[in-house]
C-alpha cells in the first residue's frame, strides 16, 4: 500500500474485487490522490479539493474522479471526468510519476493555481487560488461526527444495500471492519464500494457487473461528499438504480450510487 506523508499529496489505496463472488477479497492496489501540498516552514497545506487518479498519466494527463463542492477545483470550474494536463506549468501528460509532478506543482505554486485541463477533447485554461488550511487547527478540532456503513438496518425495501468506506479524505480506512469512522466537522470525501445483494440481480446483470469491476478499476468505486455536522452520525449505503440495469449503464458503472440513508444524533467522543 502506498506510504502516507504529511507533506505533499496523500495517496489513496483501494482494493478492488474481480467478481461479485469474491468481493470481500482484495485485488491488486491502485492509487489515486487528493491533491494537497504543504509548505513546511509556514505549516500551510494547499488543497485543490479534487480526487485524481494518478496510477498512470495518459496523453491528456490524469483524470479527476471527484470534486469537493465549494473547494478550489469547484471554484475553478473543474468537473469529475476532466483530465489535468498541466498544473502551474508542470506537465502531467505522459509523465512517469504524476503524483510527484502534482506535488511539486502545488508546492511551487504556493497557493496559486494555473490549470490546463481537457474536457471532451477541448483544452481549458483555468486560474485561481488553492484552499489554504492549517493542519494544526484540524488536529485540535473537538467537534466531530461519524460515518458508518455498519450501523443500523440498511433499508433494502428502499433499494439501499450494504457498502464499504475504503478511504476518507485520501486516507485508507483500516483493513479490519470498523463500526464507524470519526471525522471532524466540515466537508469530507468518502470513497465507497457497493455490496448489493446479488439476489436482486439476474445472472446476465451479475456477469456484466463482474466484467465491469474487473476492467473499470478506479471507476468501480464512487465518491461521496458529506458535510459533517457536530454530533451527527451518517449511515452510508449503496442505492441500486433499477432503471440503470441495462448493459450500457452497467458498463458505465451507473447502476448504483453511494448515499447517506440516515442521519442520527451521535455524541462526539
Amino acid at each position: 500500500m502506498p506510504s502516507r506523508t504529511l507533506l505533499a499529496i496523500t495517496l489513496l489505496s483501494a482494493w478492488l474485487s474481480a467478481t461479485s463472488a469474491n468481493a470481500g477479497q482484495a485485488a491488486e492496489p491502485i492509487a489515486t490522490v487528493v491533491l494537497q501540498a504543504s509548505a513546511a516552514a509556514a505549516q500551510t497545506r494547499y488543497e485543490l479539493g479534487a480526487v485524481v487518479d494518478v496510477r498512470q498519466a495518459s496523453a491528456n494527463g490524469v483524470t479527476i474522479l471527484a470534486i469537493t463542492p465549494g473547494g478550489a477545483a469547484d471554484r475553478l470550474g473543474l468537473r469529475a471526468g476532466d483530465k489535468l494536463r498541466a498544473v502551474n506549468g508542470r506537465r502531467l501528460d505522459g509523465t512517469p510519476k504524476p503524483s510527484s509532478a502534482l506535488e511539486s506543482a502545488l508546492q511551487e505554486g504556493n497557493g496559486a493555481l494555473r490549470v490546463e485541463a481537457v474536457r471532451n477533447g477541448k483544452t481549458l485554461a483555468l486560474s485561481g487560488r488553492a484552499d489554504a488550511a492549517n493542519p494544526a487547527l484540524r488536529k485540535g478540532a473537538q467537534a466531530c461526527g461519524y460515518a458508518s456503513t455498519r450501523a443500523g438496518v440498511v433499508p433494502r425495501s428502499k433499494g439501499i444495500f450494504e457498502a464499504e468506506i475504503t478511504q476518507i479524505d485520501g486516507r485508507s480506512t483500516p483493513l479490519q471492519p470498523t463500526n464507524r469512522h470519526r471525522v471532524d466537522t466540515g466537508k469530507h470525501v468518502l470513497v465507497v464500494r457497493e455490496f448489493i445483494d446479488p439476489t436482486y440481480l439476474n445472472s446476465a446483470q451479475l456477469q456484466q457487473i463482474a466484467k465491469m469491476k474487473k476492467f473499470a478499476l478506479a471507476r468501480a468505486y464512487k465518491s461521496l461528499v458529506i458535510d459533517v455536522e457536530p454530533g451527527i452520525g451518517y449511515r452510508i449505503g449503496a442505492r441500486l438504480l433499477k432503471d440503470k440495469l441495462d448493459t450500457q449503464s452497467i458498463r458505465d458503472n451507473a447502476y448504483w450510487e453511494p448515499v447517506v440513508w440516515e442521519k442520527v444524533p451521535e455524541a462526539c467522543r
